[in-house]
């Protein structure tokens, strides 16, 4: 049977790409300054408020998925 959509590397997947990111940001947050980190996370932080009142659900999973690998608290959870 022809598969005309084959992975060119199985064992790369979401889960891996994932751990990549959060291995990554979780190497420079500590080191940028904290202004600069409190600035990301009230932008974050804001968007969230604006995704949640957005019909759209697929927003609300993007800034939780921003807010997740970059360890920042998801209000209300």
């Amino acid at each position: 049977m022809y598969h005309a959509f084959v992975k060119a590397n199985p064992g790369v997947g979401f889960t891996w790409i994932i751990n990549i990111l959060i291995q990554i940001f979780s190497t420079i947050l500590p080191v940028i300054t904290p202004s600069l980190k409190k600035e990301l996370e009230d932008f974050l932080l804001g968007l969230y408020q604006k995704a949640k009142e957005t019909p759209n659900p697929w927003d609300d999973f993007l800034v939780k998925f921003l807010l997740r690998i970059l360890n920042i608290s998801i209000p209300g959870e």
